[in-house]
Protein backbone atom coordinates (compact mmCIF):
# COMPACT_ATOMS: atom_id res chain seq x y z
CA UNK A 1 0.00 0.00 0.00
CA UNK A 2 1.07 3.56 -0.74
CA UNK A 3 2.60 5.46 2.14
CA UNK A 4 0.84 8.35 3.78
CA UNK A 5 2.55 11.50 5.06
CA UNK A 6 5.03 11.95 7.87
CA UNK A 7 4.20 9.88 10.93
CA UNK A 8 1.80 7.58 9.03
CA UNK A 9 2.66 4.20 7.51
CA UNK A 10 -0.38 3.30 5.41
CA UNK A 11 -3.24 5.19 3.81
CA UNK A 12 -6.70 4.43 5.22
CA UNK A 13 -8.94 6.31 2.75
CA UNK A 14 -9.34 6.89 -0.98
CA UNK A 15 -10.51 10.02 -2.76
CA UNK A 16 -11.78 10.82 -6.26
CA UNK A 17 -10.38 11.36 -8.83
CA UNK A 18 -8.42 8.21 -8.05
CA UNK A 19 -4.73 8.65 -7.31
CA UNK A 20 -3.10 6.35 -9.88
CA UNK A 21 0.60 6.23 -10.75
CA UNK A 22 1.91 6.64 -14.31
CA UNK A 23 -1.03 8.32 -16.04
CA UNK A 24 -0.27 7.89 -19.77
CA UNK A 25 -0.22 10.50 -22.48
CA UNK A 26 -3.52 10.55 -24.37
CA UNK A 27 -3.81 8.04 -27.16
CA UNK A 28 -4.34 10.63 -29.94
CA UNK A 29 -1.29 12.62 -28.81
CA UNK A 30 0.91 9.74 -29.89
CA UNK A 31 -0.37 9.87 -33.45
CA UNK A 32 -0.41 13.58 -34.31
CA UNK A 33 2.78 15.63 -34.56
CA UNK A 34 2.21 19.32 -35.38
CA UNK A 35 3.56 20.19 -38.82
CA UNK A 36 3.98 16.56 -39.92
CA UNK A 37 1.74 14.33 -42.03
CA UNK A 38 -0.94 12.46 -40.10
CA UNK A 39 -0.08 8.76 -40.10
CA UNK A 40 -3.34 7.61 -38.54
CA UNK A 41 -6.47 9.11 -40.19
CA UNK A 42 -8.46 8.32 -37.03
CA UNK A 43 -6.42 11.02 -35.28
CA UNK A 44 -7.48 13.83 -37.62
CA UNK A 45 -10.00 15.07 -35.09
CA UNK A 46 -7.13 16.02 -32.74
CA UNK A 47 -5.77 18.65 -35.13
CA UNK A 48 -6.30 22.14 -33.82
CA UNK A 49 -5.58 21.07 -30.24
CA UNK A 50 -2.08 22.34 -29.56
CA UNK A 51 -1.63 20.85 -26.09
CA UNK A 52 -0.91 17.25 -25.32
CA UNK A 53 -2.85 15.68 -22.49
CA UNK A 54 -2.97 12.62 -20.27
CA UNK A 55 -5.98 10.35 -20.03
CA UNK A 56 -7.48 7.22 -18.53
CA UNK A 57 -11.13 6.37 -19.15
CA UNK A 58 -13.73 3.71 -20.01
CA UNK A 59 -12.55 1.49 -17.21
CA UNK A 60 -13.25 -2.24 -16.98
CA UNK A 61 -12.61 -3.72 -13.53
CA UNK A 62 -12.21 -7.32 -12.38
CA UNK A 63 -12.37 -8.59 -8.77
CA UNK A 64 -10.14 -11.65 -8.53
CA UNK A 65 -8.35 -13.32 -5.60
CA UNK A 66 -9.29 -10.43 -3.28
CA UNK A 67 -7.74 -7.80 -5.56
CA UNK A 68 -9.04 -5.20 -7.98
CA UNK A 69 -7.65 -5.40 -11.52
CA UNK A 70 -8.31 -2.23 -13.51
CA UNK A 71 -8.15 -2.04 -17.32
CA UNK A 72 -8.79 1.51 -18.61
CA UNK A 73 -8.46 2.93 -22.09
CA UNK A 74 -4.91 3.91 -23.14
CA UNK A 75 -2.88 1.72 -20.75
CA UNK A 76 -3.25 -1.45 -18.66
CA UNK A 77 -3.32 -2.57 -15.93
CA UNK A 78 -3.55 -1.25 -12.35
CA UNK A 79 -3.95 -3.50 -9.33
CA UNK A 80 -5.15 -2.78 -5.78
CA UNK A 81 -4.83 -5.23 -2.92
CA UNK A 82 -6.33 -2.91 -0.30
CA UNK A 83 -9.78 -2.30 -1.74
CA UNK A 84 -8.93 0.69 -3.92
CA UNK A 85 -6.98 2.84 -1.45
CA UNK A 86 -3.73 2.44 -3.36
CA UNK A 87 -2.91 1.15 -6.84
CA UNK A 88 0.16 -0.27 -8.57
CA UNK A 89 0.81 -0.13 -12.29
CA UNK A 90 1.46 -3.55 -13.86
CA UNK A 91 2.08 -2.97 -17.58
CA UNK A 92 0.73 -5.77 -19.75
CA UNK A 93 2.27 -7.20 -22.89
CA UNK A 94 -0.75 -5.59 -24.66
CA UNK A 95 -0.80 -2.22 -22.93
CA UNK A 96 -3.09 -0.47 -25.42
CA UNK A 97 -5.32 -2.56 -27.67
CA UNK A 98 -7.79 0.24 -28.30
CA UNK A 99 -10.38 2.35 -26.53
CA UNK A 100 -12.85 0.80 -24.05
CA UNK A 101 -11.21 -2.47 -22.99
CA UNK A 102 -13.30 -5.27 -21.53
CA UNK A 103 -12.03 -8.20 -19.49
CA UNK A 104 -13.84 -11.29 -18.20
CA UNK A 105 -12.96 -14.53 -16.47
CA UNK A 106 -14.42 -17.33 -18.56
CA UNK A 107 -13.89 -21.06 -18.08
CA UNK A 108 -10.80 -20.51 -15.95
CA UNK A 109 -9.14 -18.13 -18.41
CA UNK A 110 -9.20 -14.38 -18.95
CA UNK A 111 -10.55 -12.82 -22.14
CA UNK A 112 -9.56 -9.26 -23.06
CA UNK A 113 -10.54 -7.08 -26.01
CA UNK A 114 -11.28 -3.46 -26.92
CA UNK A 115 -13.02 -1.53 -29.69
CA UNK A 116 -12.30 -3.14 -33.05
CA UNK A 117 -9.61 -5.39 -31.58
CA UNK A 118 -9.11 -9.13 -31.53
CA UNK A 119 -10.01 -11.14 -28.46
CA UNK A 120 -6.94 -11.93 -26.36
CA UNK A 121 -6.69 -14.82 -23.91
CA UNK A 122 -4.48 -15.49 -20.88
CA UNK A 123 -4.16 -17.84 -17.92
CA UNK A 124 -3.64 -14.81 -15.65
CA UNK A 125 -5.34 -11.41 -15.30
CA UNK A 126 -1.92 -9.82 -15.90
CA UNK A 127 -1.09 -11.89 -18.96
CA UNK A 128 0.72 -12.54 -21.10
CA UNK A 129 -2.26 -12.20 -23.44
CA UNK A 130 -2.36 -13.89 -26.84
CA UNK A 131 -4.71 -12.83 -29.67
CA UNK A 132 -7.17 -15.46 -30.91
CA UNK A 133 -9.02 -13.41 -33.55
CA UNK A 134 -11.83 -10.93 -33.99
CA UNK A 135 -15.50 -11.61 -33.36
CA UNK A 136 -17.17 -12.39 -36.68
CA UNK A 137 -20.37 -10.37 -36.72
CA UNK A 138 -22.75 -10.69 -39.68
CA UNK A 139 -23.08 -7.72 -42.05
CA UNK A 140 -25.61 -5.00 -41.39
CA UNK A 141 -25.05 -4.44 -37.65
CA UNK A 142 -23.29 -1.42 -36.12
CA UNK A 143 -19.52 -1.53 -35.76
CA UNK A 144 -18.01 -3.16 -32.69
CA UNK A 145 -17.40 -0.06 -30.56
CA UNK A 146 -17.15 -0.18 -26.77
CA UNK A 147 -17.36 -3.98 -26.36
CA UNK A 148 -18.36 -5.89 -23.23
CA UNK A 149 -17.88 -9.62 -22.64
CA UNK A 150 -20.07 -11.35 -20.06
CA UNK A 151 -19.68 -14.94 -18.82
CA UNK A 152 -22.87 -16.20 -17.22
CA UNK A 153 -23.12 -18.66 -14.32
CA UNK A 154 -24.01 -21.47 -16.71
CA UNK A 155 -20.79 -21.01 -18.71
CA UNK A 156 -22.43 -19.30 -21.69
CA UNK A 157 -20.70 -16.23 -23.13
CA UNK A 158 -22.33 -13.01 -24.33
CA UNK A 159 -21.15 -9.95 -26.20
CA UNK A 160 -22.54 -6.40 -25.94
CA UNK A 161 -21.53 -3.29 -27.85
CA UNK A 162 -22.64 0.08 -29.17
CA UNK A 163 -20.98 3.40 -29.94
CA UNK A 164 -22.75 5.27 -32.75
CA UNK A 165 -24.53 8.63 -32.92
CA UNK A 166 -28.08 7.27 -33.14
CA UNK A 167 -28.12 3.50 -32.57
CA UNK A 168 -28.61 1.74 -29.25
CA UNK A 169 -26.94 -1.11 -27.38
CA UNK A 170 -26.64 -4.46 -29.19
CA UNK A 171 -26.01 -7.97 -27.93
CA UNK A 172 -25.49 -11.55 -29.09
CA UNK A 173 -24.37 -14.89 -27.68
CA UNK A 174 -20.89 -16.16 -28.51
CA UNK A 175 -19.66 -19.74 -28.74
CA UNK A 176 -18.36 -20.41 -25.22
CA UNK A 177 -15.44 -22.47 -26.56
CA UNK A 178 -14.74 -20.45 -29.71
CA UNK A 179 -15.53 -16.87 -28.66
CA UNK A 180 -14.91 -15.37 -32.10
CA UNK A 181 -17.99 -17.25 -33.36
CA UNK A 182 -21.50 -15.82 -33.01
CA UNK A 183 -24.52 -17.92 -31.97
CA UNK A 184 -27.84 -16.59 -33.20
CA UNK A 185 -28.63 -13.14 -34.57
CA UNK A 186 -27.41 -9.87 -33.00
CA UNK A 187 -30.22 -7.62 -31.89
CA UNK A 188 -30.72 -4.16 -30.46
CA UNK A 189 -31.41 -4.60 -26.75
CA UNK A 190 -31.83 -0.97 -25.68
CA UNK A 191 -32.80 1.65 -28.30
CA UNK A 192 -31.84 5.32 -28.36
CA UNK A 193 -35.02 7.22 -27.34
CA UNK A 194 -34.18 10.94 -27.09
CA UNK A 195 -37.80 12.13 -27.00
CA UNK A 196 -38.74 9.76 -24.20
CA UNK A 197 -35.50 10.30 -22.28
CA UNK A 198 -34.06 13.80 -22.92
CA UNK A 199 -31.02 13.00 -20.73
CA UNK A 200 -29.91 10.60 -23.50
CA UNK A 201 -29.27 13.50 -25.86
CA UNK A 202 -25.72 14.53 -26.68
CA UNK A 203 -24.36 17.87 -25.50
CA UNK A 204 -23.25 19.98 -22.54
CA UNK A 205 -26.94 20.81 -22.02
CA UNK A 206 -28.39 17.71 -23.75
CA UNK A 207 -29.23 20.06 -26.61
CA UNK A 208 -28.78 17.72 -29.60
CA UNK A 209 -32.19 16.15 -30.13
CA UNK A 210 -31.15 13.53 -32.69
CA UNK A 211 -27.73 12.43 -31.39
CA UNK A 212 -26.88 10.50 -28.26
CA UNK A 213 -23.78 8.33 -28.66
CA UNK A 214 -25.24 5.49 -26.61
CA UNK A 215 -22.14 3.51 -25.64
CA UNK A 216 -20.16 1.81 -22.87
CA UNK A 217 -22.42 -1.21 -22.32
CA UNK A 218 -21.93 -3.22 -19.13
CA UNK A 219 -23.78 -6.31 -17.92
CA UNK A 220 -24.22 -7.06 -14.22
CA UNK A 221 -26.04 -10.12 -12.87
CA UNK A 222 -27.37 -10.20 -9.31
CA UNK A 223 -29.31 -13.33 -8.38
CA UNK A 224 -31.80 -13.89 -11.21
CA UNK A 225 -31.81 -10.34 -12.62
CA UNK A 226 -29.63 -8.96 -15.43
CA UNK A 227 -28.79 -5.25 -15.35
CA UNK A 228 -27.58 -3.80 -18.66
CA UNK A 229 -26.08 -0.34 -18.23
CA UNK A 230 -24.93 2.18 -20.85
CA UNK A 231 -23.63 5.74 -21.19
CA UNK A 232 -25.00 8.68 -23.16
CA UNK A 233 -24.57 12.42 -23.86
CA UNK A 234 -20.88 12.40 -24.84
CA UNK A 235 -17.76 11.73 -22.77
CA UNK A 236 -16.55 15.33 -23.23
CA UNK A 237 -19.70 16.77 -21.62
CA UNK A 238 -20.64 17.28 -17.98
CA UNK A 239 -24.00 15.62 -18.77
CA UNK A 240 -22.32 12.28 -19.59
CA UNK A 241 -24.30 9.79 -17.52
CA UNK A 242 -25.33 6.18 -17.00
CA UNK A 243 -28.70 4.58 -17.73
CA UNK A 244 -29.79 1.08 -16.80
CA UNK A 245 -32.33 -1.51 -17.88
CA UNK A 246 -33.13 -4.85 -16.28
CA UNK A 247 -34.34 -8.19 -17.56
CA UNK A 248 -34.60 -11.90 -16.78
CA UNK A 249 -32.20 -13.15 -19.43
CA UNK A 250 -28.84 -11.97 -20.86
CA UNK A 251 -30.48 -10.89 -24.12
CA UNK A 252 -33.64 -9.43 -22.65
CA UNK A 253 -36.24 -8.21 -23.09
CA UNK A 254 -35.06 -5.27 -20.98
CA UNK A 255 -37.14 -2.67 -19.18
CA UNK A 256 -35.74 0.78 -18.48
CA UNK A 257 -35.23 1.50 -14.78
CA UNK A 258 -37.50 4.09 -13.20
CA UNK A 259 -34.59 5.86 -11.47
CA UNK A 260 -32.70 6.64 -14.69
CA UNK A 261 -30.18 8.07 -15.13
CA UNK A 262 -28.66 6.13 -12.27
CA UNK A 263 -25.35 8.05 -12.28
CA UNK A 264 -25.09 11.71 -13.31
CA UNK A 265 -23.11 14.66 -11.92
CA UNK A 266 -23.04 18.05 -13.65
CA UNK A 267 -21.65 20.28 -10.89
CA UNK A 268 -18.52 20.33 -8.73
CA UNK A 269 -15.14 18.70 -9.13
CA UNK A 270 -16.45 15.31 -10.35
CA UNK A 271 -18.60 15.60 -13.49
CA UNK A 272 -19.30 13.56 -16.61
CA UNK A 273 -19.48 10.37 -14.54
CA UNK A 274 -20.11 7.48 -16.93
CA UNK A 275 -18.59 4.69 -19.05
CA UNK A 276 -17.19 2.27 -16.54
CA UNK A 277 -18.18 -0.95 -14.85
CA UNK A 278 -20.32 -2.32 -12.03
CA UNK A 279 -18.40 -4.95 -10.12
CA UNK A 280 -18.91 -7.03 -7.00
CA UNK A 281 -16.07 -6.62 -4.51
CA UNK A 282 -15.12 -7.64 -0.98
CA UNK A 283 -17.81 -8.83 1.45
CA UNK A 284 -20.47 -8.85 -1.25
CA UNK A 285 -20.17 -5.10 -1.82
CA UNK A 286 -21.02 -3.61 -5.20
CA UNK A 287 -19.04 -0.81 -6.86
CA UNK A 288 -19.26 1.60 -9.75
CA UNK A 289 -15.98 2.50 -11.47
CA UNK A 290 -16.39 5.37 -13.92
CA UNK A 291 -14.85 8.04 -16.15
CA UNK A 292 -14.48 11.63 -14.89
CA UNK A 293 -14.32 14.63 -17.21
CA UNK A 294 -11.27 16.92 -17.14
CA UNK A 295 -11.42 18.21 -20.71
CA UNK A 296 -9.02 21.18 -20.78
CA UNK A 297 -6.61 20.34 -23.60
CA UNK A 298 -9.11 18.03 -25.30
CA UNK A 299 -12.58 16.60 -24.71
CA UNK A 300 -11.08 13.17 -24.18
CA UNK A 301 -8.82 14.31 -21.35
CA UNK A 302 -10.33 12.22 -18.56
CA UNK A 303 -9.76 10.75 -15.10
CA UNK A 304 -11.24 7.83 -13.10
CA UNK A 305 -13.42 7.47 -10.01
CA UNK A 306 -15.16 4.84 -7.89
CA UNK A 307 -18.14 4.81 -5.54
CA UNK A 308 -20.43 2.23 -3.90
CA UNK A 309 -23.48 0.87 -5.68
CA UNK A 310 -26.30 -1.41 -4.51
CA UNK A 311 -29.53 -3.15 -5.46
CA UNK A 312 -32.36 -1.49 -3.52
CA UNK A 313 -35.61 -2.98 -2.28
CA UNK A 314 -37.26 -1.79 -5.49
CA UNK A 315 -35.02 -4.23 -7.39
CA UNK A 316 -33.23 -1.44 -9.24
CA UNK A 317 -29.52 -0.68 -9.47
CA UNK A 318 -28.48 2.44 -7.55
CA UNK A 319 -25.18 4.34 -7.23
CA UNK A 320 -23.99 6.69 -4.51
CA UNK A 321 -23.67 10.30 -5.72
CA UNK A 322 -20.12 10.78 -7.07
CA UNK A 323 -17.86 11.65 -4.15
CA UNK A 324 -14.99 14.14 -4.06
CA UNK A 325 -14.15 13.79 -0.36
CA UNK A 326 -12.11 11.08 1.41
CA UNK A 327 -13.96 7.78 1.68
CA UNK A 328 -13.25 4.94 4.13
CA UNK A 329 -13.91 1.27 3.43
CA UNK A 330 -16.51 -0.26 5.76
CA UNK A 331 -15.69 -3.95 5.38
CA UNK A 332 -19.39 -4.62 4.82
CA UNK A 333 -21.77 -4.89 1.87
CA UNK A 334 -22.06 -1.09 2.05
CA UNK A 335 -18.53 -0.82 0.65
CA UNK A 336 -17.48 2.65 1.79
CA UNK A 337 -18.70 5.74 3.56
CA UNK A 338 -17.39 9.31 4.05
CA UNK A 339 -14.44 9.50 6.42
CA UNK A 340 -15.98 12.54 8.09
CA UNK A 341 -13.46 14.99 6.61
CA UNK A 342 -14.46 17.99 4.54
CA UNK A 343 -12.60 20.69 2.66
CA UNK A 344 -11.00 23.14 5.09
CA UNK A 345 -9.94 25.67 2.44
CA UNK A 346 -12.90 25.84 0.07
CA UNK A 347 -13.62 29.49 -0.79
CA UNK A 348 -10.89 30.62 1.60
CA UNK A 349 -8.38 33.36 0.67
CA UNK A 350 -5.67 31.77 -1.45
CA UNK A 351 -2.46 33.42 -2.66
CA UNK A 352 0.55 32.41 -4.73
CA UNK A 353 4.18 33.39 -5.09
CA UNK A 354 3.55 34.29 -8.77
CA UNK A 355 0.71 33.94 -11.27
CA UNK A 356 0.94 33.37 -15.02
CA UNK A 357 -1.67 35.34 -16.92
CA UNK A 358 -5.26 34.54 -16.02
CA UNK A 359 -4.43 31.38 -14.06
CA UNK A 360 -4.81 32.89 -10.60
CA UNK A 361 -4.41 31.20 -7.24
CA UNK A 362 -8.15 30.98 -6.53
CA UNK A 363 -8.51 28.63 -9.48
CA UNK A 364 -6.77 25.91 -7.48
CA UNK A 365 -9.59 25.94 -4.89
CA UNK A 366 -12.67 26.56 -7.05
CA UNK A 367 -13.86 22.92 -7.22
CA UNK A 368 -13.30 22.67 -10.97
CA UNK A 369 -10.88 20.37 -12.82
CA UNK A 370 -10.96 22.66 -15.87
CA UNK A 371 -9.30 25.65 -14.18
CA UNK A 372 -5.88 25.84 -12.56
CA UNK A 373 -3.26 28.00 -10.90
CA UNK A 374 -0.05 28.40 -12.87
CA UNK A 375 3.12 30.14 -11.61
CA UNK A 376 5.42 32.24 -13.79
CA UNK A 377 8.09 30.20 -15.56
CA UNK A 378 10.85 32.13 -13.77
CA UNK A 379 9.44 31.18 -10.34
CA UNK A 380 12.07 28.79 -8.93
CA UNK A 381 10.06 27.83 -5.86
CA UNK A 382 6.36 28.17 -6.64
CA UNK A 383 4.21 28.41 -3.54
CA UNK A 384 0.44 28.30 -3.10
CA UNK A 385 -1.01 29.35 0.29
CA UNK A 386 -4.59 28.89 1.46
CA UNK A 387 -6.30 30.02 4.66
CA UNK A 388 -8.23 27.39 6.61
CA UNK A 389 -11.57 27.58 8.37
CA UNK A 390 -11.56 28.39 12.09
CA UNK A 391 -10.50 25.54 14.41
CA UNK A 392 -9.27 23.37 11.53
CA UNK A 393 -7.68 19.96 12.10
CA UNK A 394 -5.85 18.87 8.94
CA UNK A 395 -6.08 15.18 8.02
CA UNK A 396 -5.27 14.88 4.31
CA UNK A 397 -4.37 16.80 1.15
CA UNK A 398 -5.32 16.31 -2.51
CA UNK A 399 -3.27 17.84 -5.33
CA UNK A 400 -4.40 17.57 -8.95
CA UNK A 401 -1.59 18.65 -11.28
CA UNK A 402 -1.59 19.95 -14.83
CA UNK A 403 1.38 19.36 -17.15
CA UNK A 404 1.98 22.75 -18.80
CA UNK A 405 4.26 22.33 -21.79
CA UNK A 406 4.26 18.54 -22.03
CA UNK A 407 5.40 17.50 -25.52
CA UNK A 408 6.49 13.89 -25.88
CA UNK A 409 7.54 14.50 -29.49
CA UNK A 410 10.17 16.95 -28.23
CA UNK A 411 11.23 14.87 -25.25
CA UNK A 412 9.26 16.82 -22.63
CA UNK A 413 7.84 13.90 -20.71
CA UNK A 414 5.59 13.50 -17.67
CA UNK A 415 7.17 12.49 -14.38
CA UNK A 416 7.25 13.12 -10.62
CA UNK A 417 6.20 16.41 -9.05
CA UNK A 418 8.21 17.08 -5.90
CA UNK A 419 6.76 19.17 -3.13
CA UNK A 420 6.13 19.84 0.52
CA UNK A 421 2.89 20.77 2.27
CA UNK A 422 3.18 22.90 5.38
CA UNK A 423 0.57 23.95 7.94
CA UNK A 424 0.70 27.22 9.84
CA UNK A 425 0.00 26.01 13.37
CA UNK A 426 0.13 29.52 14.81
CA UNK A 427 0.94 32.89 13.30
CA UNK A 428 4.31 32.62 11.57
CA UNK A 429 4.98 29.03 12.68
CA UNK A 430 4.94 26.48 9.85
CA UNK A 431 5.07 22.69 10.26
CA UNK A 432 5.79 20.27 7.40
CA UNK A 433 3.06 17.61 7.24
CA UNK A 434 3.94 16.09 3.83
CA UNK A 435 7.44 15.92 2.41
CA UNK A 436 7.77 14.43 -1.04
CA UNK A 437 10.68 16.62 -2.13
CA UNK A 438 12.54 13.49 -3.27
CA UNK A 439 9.57 11.64 -4.72
CA UNK A 440 10.06 9.32 -7.68
CA UNK A 441 6.34 8.65 -8.17
CA UNK A 442 4.52 10.05 -11.17
CA UNK A 443 1.17 10.93 -9.61
CA UNK A 444 -0.91 13.28 -11.74
CA UNK A 445 -3.46 13.14 -8.91
CA UNK A 446 -1.81 12.92 -5.50
CA UNK A 447 -3.98 12.26 -2.44
CA UNK A 448 -2.18 11.79 0.89
CA UNK A 449 -3.17 11.50 4.52
CA UNK A 450 -1.10 13.22 7.20
CA UNK A 451 -0.88 13.22 11.00
CA UNK A 452 -3.75 15.22 12.56
CA UNK A 453 -2.46 18.79 12.64
CA UNK A 454 -4.28 21.91 13.85
CA UNK A 455 -3.70 25.01 11.76
CA UNK A 456 -4.85 28.35 10.42
CA UNK A 457 -3.38 28.03 6.90
CA UNK A 458 -1.72 25.51 4.58
CA UNK A 459 0.72 25.96 1.74
CA UNK A 460 2.04 23.89 -1.12
CA UNK A 461 5.74 24.41 -1.86
CA UNK A 462 6.84 22.99 -5.22
CA UNK A 463 10.52 22.05 -5.20
CA UNK A 464 10.81 20.02 -8.41
CA UNK A 465 8.97 19.28 -11.65
CA UNK A 466 9.55 17.06 -14.69
CA UNK A 467 12.16 18.73 -16.95
CA UNK A 468 10.60 21.25 -19.34
CA UNK A 469 7.22 21.27 -17.61
CA UNK A 470 5.69 24.22 -15.77
CA UNK A 471 3.46 22.98 -12.94
CA UNK A 472 -0.21 23.78 -12.88
CA UNK A 473 -2.47 22.98 -9.93
CA UNK A 474 -6.07 22.26 -10.86
CA UNK A 475 -6.97 21.37 -7.30
CA UNK A 476 -5.37 21.94 -3.91
CA UNK A 477 -7.77 20.73 -1.23
CA UNK A 478 -6.91 20.44 2.44
CA UNK A 479 -9.22 17.94 4.14
CA UNK A 480 -10.03 17.51 7.79
CA UNK A 481 -12.48 18.43 10.50
CA UNK A 482 -13.22 21.41 12.69
CA UNK A 483 -12.53 21.13 16.38
CA UNK A 484 -15.04 22.11 19.00
CA UNK A 485 -14.07 25.21 20.96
Amino acid sequence: PRAAGQGESVMTTYCNPLSLPDYPVGKPCRNVIPGEPVKDPKSLWLLGHKEQFRELADVSVLWHDSKWYMYPSVDMAWVSGDGGISWEHHPLNVRDIGYAPTVVRHKGKFLLMASDSAIHVSESPLGPFTPVGKIKLPPGVPAQGDPMLFSDDDGRLYYYWGCTPKSGIYGVELDADQPTQVIGTPKELIPFEPDRYPWQRYGEKNESRDTGWMEGAWMLKRRDTYYLTYSVAGTENRTYCVGAAKGRSPLGPFESQKNNPIQRSTEGLITGTAHGSFVEGANGSLWSFYTVRAGVAHGWERRLGMDPAWIAEDGELHVSPPSSIPMRLTGTTKGAEPAGWTSLNASQPTNASTTAGEHGSRQAVDDDLRTWWQPETHDKKPTLSSSLVTNAMVRAVRIVWRDIGIDTHKGVLPGPYRYKVEVETSTGNWKTILNFSQSGEDLLIDFRECPPTPGIAARLVIVGTPPGITPGVADFTVFGETRRQ
